[in-house]
C-alpha cells in the first residue's frame, strides 16, 4: 500500500524509537540519493521510493520491515574499533569522480576539517589566513576545533552530515590516540557503503541501450512515473526535438494542455526526456519543454548562474512578453547587475575578476558589495546601482545575446532557440 512521505517518516520514528542504532527519519522526507537510485538508506538496507499520481511516496511494508529490523538489531557498544580514518586531502589533490563515490570514513574526515576551516577564517582577513588549521589537536580533531563545536554544527546540517540515514558522531569515541565505533556499526556502513555503489552502478545504464552513463551529472531523467535512465543518443532518437511550435501560446491556454511535454526532448540540455512545460511567470507565455533537472535550475538556481548557462539567456527569451520588452524576469535582473559588475569593476590596477553581491536595496537603488582577493590581499568595496540603471543594463544583456544569437544563426550554426 502507499503512504505518504509524512506518513512515512511517523511510522518509521514510531518504530524505532528504542533503537540502539541512531537514526534519523527525516530522510525519508529528503530522500537525498533520489534522483542517483531511486532509494532511501537506512544503514544497508535500501527503502524503494515510488513515484504515484505525481507524488513521491513509500510502501508501508518496507517501512515497516526496514523499521522492525533496526528495533530488533543489537549493538554491543563495548566492542569497539579502530575507524582508521584517511588523511585529507584537498578537492583538487583528486579525481573528482571519487568525491562523488561513497566513501563515509573520507566524507567524516571532511566534515571535520571542513568545520576546522571555518572556524580558523571566520572573521580573519585573507593575508592572515594560514594552514594552521590542518594541524590535528590533542583531542583528535584538526585545528581548534572542539568536539562540542564539531557536534552543534554537525546538528545544524545533519542532513548533509548523516550516514546511511543514521548519525555516527552520537556513537564515534576518541580514545587519546585514534577515533572508535562500535565494531557492528563500522560493518552496518561498510555493507551499506557496497550496496549503495551497486546500486547507482546500476541505474547508470542506459533502459534502452544497456550502456553505462557518467557517475555524477549523468543520464537520470524524472519523469512522471519516477526516474528513468536514458543517454543522450536514445533520448534523441526516443523523443521529438521542439521546434517552437508553442511560442506566444499562453500556458493556461487549451492548446498547451493538448500537447504532452514528454513527448519532447528538454530544449536546454537536449540530451533528456523533457517533463514539464515552462513558462514565464509573468506574461504567462509558454518557453518550452524542460526535464526535471532544468526546470528546476531555472526555477531555483541563482539567477546569476542561470543567466550563464549555455542557452539560458535566450531560453527566457522563448516568452514572446520579454522578447518584445527586450527585458527579462523580474527575479533575473539583479543576475545581470552582478555579471556585469564582475565582468567590469576591478580593484585597482589588479587584473581578477571581483566577487558581487547585494547588500541593500533603498530609495530605488541596490547596493552591492564587491570583493576581491587578488595578489594585493583581500579588499571589498560598494557599488550602486539605480533602478534606472538596472533597466538599461538589461536591455543590453537582451541585445547582446539576441544578436549573439542572429550572429550564430547567419553562420549557419544551430543557436539552440528552438
Amino acid at each position: 500500500m502507499p503512504i505518504s512521505r509524512e506518513y512515512a517518516r511517523s511510522l518509521f520514528a514510531d518504530l524505532t524509537q528504542s533503537a540502539m542504532v541512531p537514526l534519523d527519519p527525516d530522510e525519508l522526507l529528503h530522500m537525498p540519493g533520489l534522483a542517483q537510485h531511486g532509494h532511501v538508506f537506512f544503514g544497508d538496507i535500501a527503502v524503494r521510493c515510488y513515484k504515484h499520481r505525481a507524488r513521491w511516496m513509500y510502501d508501508e511494508r518496507d517501512i515497516r520491515r526496514t523499521g522492525q529490523a533496526f528495533a530488533e538489531l543489537l549493538l554491543d557498544l563495548d566492542d569497539v574499533v579502530d575507524v582508521q580514518l584517511p588523511a585529507y586531502r584537498e578537492f583538487g589533490e583528486s579525481d573528482p569522480q571519487e568525491w562523488q563515490r561513497v566513501d563515509w570514513r573520507g566524507r567524516l574526515v571532511s566534515q571535520m576539517f571542513y568545520q576546522a576551516r571555518h572556524k580558523a577564517h571566520d572573521g580573519r582577513p585573507y593575508e592572515e589566513r594560514d594552514n594552521s588549521w590542518k594541524q590535528i589537536g590533542a583531542n583528535g580533531l584538526p585545528g581548534d576545533l572542539t568536539w562540542e563545536e564539531f557536534v552543534a554544527a554537525s546538528s545544524r546540517y545533519r542532513h548533509s552530515q548523516n550516514m546511511a540515514g543514521t548519525r555516527p558522531l552520537e556513537l564515534l569515541i576518541w580514545s587519546g590516540e585514534k577515533w572508535l565505533l562500535p565494531r557492528a556499526y563500522v560493518e552496518l556502513l561498510d555493507r551499506w557503503a557496497q550496496r549503495e555503489e551497486d546500486l547507482v552502478d546500476r541505474a547508470r545504464i542506459c533502459s534502452t541501450c544497456g550502456s553505462q552513463g557518467p557517475y555524477w551529472d549523468g543520464w537520470r531523467t524524472s519523469t512522471s512515473k519516477g526516474y528513468v535512465t536514458r543517454c543522450p543518443p536514445c533520448s534523441g532518437a526516443a523523443f521529438r526535438p521542439y521546434t517552437g511550435h508553442l511560442r506566444g501560446v499562453q500556458y493556461e491556454s487549451a492548446r498547451r494542455r493538448g500537447t504532452r511535454a514528454d513527448d519532447y526532448l528538454c530544449r536546454l540540455c537536449k540530451k533528456s526526456q523533457a517533463s514539464a512545460w515552462d513558462h514565464c511567470h509573468e506574461h504567462g507565455h509558454v518557453r518550452g519543454p524542460l526535464c526535471g533537472s532544468c526546470n528546476t535550475r531555472e526555477c531555483k538556481a541563482e539567477p546569476h548562474n542561470f543567466l550563464q548557462l549555455e542557452g539560458g539567456a535566450l531560453h527566457l527569451l522563448e516568452c514572446r512578453g520579454c522578447l518584445e520588452q527586450r527585458t527579462l524576469p523580474r527575479r533575473f535582473h539583479l543576475g545581470v547587475v552582478r555579471i556585469h559588475l564582475e565582468q567590469t569593476e576591478r580593484h585597482g590596477r589588479c587584473r581578477n575578476q571581483p566577487y558581487a553581491r547585494e547588500l541593500e536595496h533603498t530609495h530605488g537603488v541596490h547596493r552591492f558589495q564587491m570583493g576581491c582577493s587578488g595578489w594585493h590581499g583581500a579588499s571589498s568595496w560598494t557599488k550602486d546601482v539605480t533602478a534606472s540603471e538596472v533597466v538599461a543594463l538589461v536591455r543590453a544583456f537582451v541585445d547582446t545575446a539576441l544578436a549573439a544569437q542572429d550572429g550564430r544563426s547567419s553562420s549557419g550554426t544551430p543557436t539552440g532557440a528552438g
